[in-house]
């Protein structure tokens, strides 16, 4: 599903206006239905005994919830309208539903004085749901004097929040607060998904997001061309690979798995039975001779390559071989339990180079390649990099607060400069890709926080590689079943942490089967756009 970051979406509106002629007043009626519509599921039965305020601020998102306002006057509903701005700076098609109002009788509390908080409090205080039409998407720049205070005070109410198109406060595009944010339990969002949606904290902050269509013709956002996707159900459904009923295990990949060091053995153990479960018909793991036994006894369906070893760690005379080996693999994964001491540093950076197949480069051989990321650029086949925000910091030399702050141009920028598709970990995993597209996943869930998750997705990206799927696809692929067996496992535990890695990897076929019938399932009806 395509997203659009604030300046894209504005874009986007004006093309359906002014190109296409759809008047703004008209996606703003459109918009306020669907607010309202959300407004009156959450309020519940006997509408007429409800209260909501509905607090506007300046700009369309003020516009929207004075509209929203008069659907619910119109319903039953008792409604209060606050304003946070004067009258007099209400302009365009906000104020055309200001002027409504009024005809209707319908008191708007102006409320944006010191002396006006008493009042605001009151409101909140008496309602059963606040609509929060305060701030767009574009903002930037902390929020203070007595917008900062109204938020303040919703955030200190007991009743119901539902925010229109994102959370007053968050940042549109890096889902960063602006010094203070609404925290919200509902958010409709307009036309597409925002990037600050669905990265933290913002996502923290939007409660349970539904995606409303508001009449935005498509030709206006493939004009626009945004360059990001939420992944969902129906993007991976139509990435998954197909099994032919005629394949053998050469036809759905072959994987080599460079791994392994003393007390380390379970990472390579890990990627290789995730790559297993998500279809590879061929594991092979280059591990040390001296530490081989442990992985045929842990998983005997992989093959063993038995590298020369010194007290547990790959040595530099095996470069030669795993060079020749990897020539006769589909892809190669690289990092898990490796070890950064000098005698695997050694080699790993030349073997990144020399490698002619598809690659991913994880753990321990990211951070070998953090002191020469420049040798990246010498590659020529296709490079995923799975760093976390610690790894990724080694790598470009930010802190990782700034990292965190920002984690889609950050990915993208690295992405860019090296030629490599940036698969930044974390809640709301980026994947970046050169040609400037990008990727969030929604999946998850943080029960998923634990020692040998990251190896699992590195051998799920790594088999969907080898089973033929381009490898930025296969990273948006890998990171959303991933994210999915989490929340089955969540689900089984009762949303209580306490997740063994192990147990993810069995829940990738279910997970991936789970994907396809959402997708099938997923029906759209006009009003709501359908993501799962």
């Amino acid at each position: 599903m395509k997203m659009a970051n604030p300046d894209q979406m504005k874009r986007i509106d004006q093309l359906a206006i002014n190109k296409y002629k759809i008047p703004g007043v008209v996606l703003m009626e459109t918009a306020a239905q669907r607010v309202a519509e959300k407004a009156r599921e959450m309020l519940g039965e006997r509408l007429q005994d409800k209260k909501t305020v509905v607090i506007a601020g300046k700009g369309n998102n003020g516009g929207d919830a004075f509209a929203a306002a008069r659907h619910l006057h119109q319903w039953g509903c008792q409604v209060a309208v606050v304003s946070l701005v004067p009258a007099g700076e209400i302009k365009g098609d906000p104020e055309i539903y200001v002027r409504i109002l009024e005809q209707l009788g319908i008191e708007i509390n102006y409320l944006y004085r010191e002396d006006d908080l008493p009042v605001l409090h009151k409101l909140i205080k008496e309602s059963d749901l606040v609509i929060d039409g305060i701030f767009g998407t574009g903002i930037y720049g902390d929020i203070t004097g007595f917008n900062a205070k109204a938020i303040t005070a919703v955030n200190n109410g007991t009743a119901k929040v539902l925010s229109i198109d994102i959370p007053s406060g968050i940042n549109g595009r890096t889902g960063q607060v602006c010094g203070v944010a609404i925290k919200a339990d509902e958010t409709v969002t307009f036309a597409l998904p925002k990037p600050g949606l669905f990265q933290y904290p913002g996502a923290g902050y939007a409660g349970n997001i539904s995606i409303a269509d508001i009449g935005i013709p498509p030709e206006a956002v493939n004009e626009a061309n945004p360059n990001g996707q939420l992944i969902d159900s129906r993007t991976v459904a139509g990435f998954l690979p197909k099994r032919p009923a005629d394949g053998h295990k050469g036809t759905f990949g072959k994987l080599m798995i460079i791994s392994g060091s003393a007390g380390m053995s379970g990472s390579g153990t890990l990627a290789a039975k995730a790559a297993f479960k998500m279809g590879s018909g061929l594991v092979y793991l280059a591990v040390p001779k001296s530490l081989a036994f442990i992985y045929n006894a842990a998983i005997p369906e992989a093959i063993t390559l038995q590298m020369q070893d010194d007290d547990g760690l790959i040595m530099p005379e095996n470069l030669e071989v795993l060079k020749c080996i990897s020539n006769t693999m589909d892809v190669v994964v690289i990092g898990p339990g490796l070890s950064t001491k000098p005698q695997v540093s050694s080699w790993v950076g030349s073997f990144v180079v020399e490698c002619r197949k598809p690659i991913v480069i994880d753990a321990d051989a990211l951070n070998i390649i953090a002191k020469q990321p420049h040798i990246l650029l010498e590659r020529k086949a296709p490079t995923v990099i799975t760093p976390h925000p610690g790894e990724f910091s080694r790598l470009t030399g930010l802190p990782v607060e700034e990292i965190q702050k920002n984690r889609i141009d950050e990915a993208l920028g690295f992405s860019s400069k090296y030629n490599v598709t940036v698969v930044l970990k974390g809640a709301g995993t980026v994947i970046a890709n050169p040609n400037g597209e990008y990727f969030i996943n929604p999946s998850g869930h943080p029960g998923m926080a634990v020692a040998g998750s990251g190896d699992v997705l590195a051998g799920i990206i790594g088999s969907l590689i080898g089973q033929g799927v381009n490898h930025e696809k296969a990273c948006a692929i890998g990171v959303f079943i991933h994210g999915r067996c989490g929340e089955m496992l969540a689900e089984l535990n009762s949303g209580q942490p306490g997740f063994l890695a192990g147990e993810l990897c069995g829940l990738i076929p279910k997970a991936a089967a789970d994907i396809l019938k959402n997708a099938q399932a997923c029906t759209e009806d006009g009003r709501w756009i359908a993501f799962e």
